[in-house]
């Protein structure tokens, strides 16, 4: 165990309570000291956050800028979740961050994600970073980044996801979602339809918005994908295969900033493009792709790569996930030959076990072994042409960190 992971088990874990709200968190906030010189952005949304905010970064190192980036959750480490110009920050600046927060917000009871927002925001007014773009959790209202005074708020879209928390329906989630909107200030929404709770927060907030397909528009074929708004007409070469919504969302958000950007400036940013688990395919012979699919809209766009991918090939999928099994499992079942279910080392994911009603007895690989040992047996076999590793973070977290490639 290294410094920082003994450091986080002491503190982050044995101090977290289930404090809610934006009261303790700017009390710290204001204790800390931090100032803001750099050009704000929250990204808040059910899918895609991941997506655009690696765009906005690259847009933003292409344009000379420091970037600081937070996001969440982390595959591997930890510190994955903070970066500065696209690289994770050290354990040492991390560590002694931590520290910082830790003493200065006292007896103030503070959870584990509100202690991480404050670690980041804090590093990022230390590192005069010029633009910061922060990745909303679930939600957005109550979620500890929202103290900060946004300059850009990001909205990727509303799908039905964490009904539990957010509330029941598109309406209470859009409503949960549009707290992030700061009042005068931009707004950019990924998606065409929006809301009724989210109009009213506009027109509350006074916002100047921007809708995808009313004031901003990306078209695709095989080859190109094009951005054009009232002003701007950009022509892309789509070679990572980025979800186009995310590219239009983040150069609208530029374009929102009056920050300047040029065709090849865009061109540059999407060929540096890289995001982990993310339908990422890393390896050709047998084909294997790992995705961290955890609802039914990333499930559709998982779904869609994998017609274009996987025809006439006999696929495996190894399956783990915090949620329904039957959502996530049964619209791909005609597409996959095998079913494998591990049983993984984070202990949050869902009994391997309850995944069993989901798929036919003759469709059935394993269940409740090891991952390593899951995927070994399916290697072994040496009759699969394509494997799918998909569902939770905890599972391709474990499996990248398993080097089983």
């Amino acid at each position: 165990m290294t410094k920082l992971e003994a450091w986080i088990s002491k503190f982050l874990f044995s101090e977290d309570n289930s404090e809610k709200g934006l009261r303790n968190p700017q009390k710290v906030y204001d204790l800390l000291n931090i100032q803001p010189r750099g050009k704000i952005i929250l990204i808040s949304g059910t899918n895609g956050k991941g997506t655009t905010g690696e765009i906005l970064t690259q847009l933003g190192l292409q344009k000379g800028l420091k970037v600081g980036t937070f996001s969440s959750p982390h595959l591997i480490r930890i510190n994955e979740r903070i970066k500065i110009n696209g690289e994770s920050i050290s354990d040492d600046l991390f560590l002694n961050t931590l520290e910082t927060v830790r003493k200065a917000k006292g007896d103030i009871p503070l959870n584990f994600f509100q202690y991480l927002a404050l670690t980041k925001m804090k590093i990022f007014n230390e590192e005069n970073i010029d633009l910061w773009i922060i990745e909303i959790g679930i939600g957005g209202r109550l979620d500890p980044t929202n103290i900060l005074k946004a300059d850009l708020s990001i909205i990727t879209n509303v799908q039905l996801d964490h009904e539990e928390i957010l509330g029941k329906g598109i309406e209470n989630i859009a409503k949960e979602k549009a707290g992030i909107i700061k009042e005068n200030q931009n707004f950019v929404f990924g998606h065409s339809y929006v809301p009724n709770s989210l109009k009213k927060e506009i027109r509350i907030k006074n916002a100047s918005s921007s809708i995808l397909k009313k004031d901003f528009e990306i078209k695709k074929n095989k080859k190109n994908i094009l951005y054009f708004d009232k002003k701007n007409q950009f022509k892309l070469d789509d070679k990572k295969n980025i979800g186009s919504s995310s590219i239009a969302v983040a150069i609208r958000s530029f374009i929102s900033l009056g920050i300047m950007i040029s065709e090849n400036q865009i061109q540059k940013a999407m060929d540096s493009f890289s995001i982990k688990g993310r339908c990422e395919v890393i390896s050709e012979n047998p084909f294997i792709l790992i995705d961290v699919c955890h609802n039914l809209g990333a499930l559709e766009k998982l779904k869609k790569e994998l017609l274009k991918s996987i025809e006439g090939k006999k696929t495996a999928a190894i399956f783990a996930t915090s949620k329904n099994s039957y959502d996530l499992i049964s619209p791909l079942k005609g597409m996959i030959d095998c079913w494998y279910f591990p049983r993984c080392k984070e202990k949050r994911l869902l009994n391997p076990e309850q995944f069993l009603t989901s798929v036919d007895n003759d469709s059935l690989g394993s269940c409740g072994e090891s991952l390593e040992i899951t995927y070994k047996k399916i290697k072994n076999k040496s009759e699969y042409d394509a494997i799918i590793i998909y569902g939770s973070f905890y599972l391709i977290g474990e499996f990248l960190e398993s080097n089983l490639v």
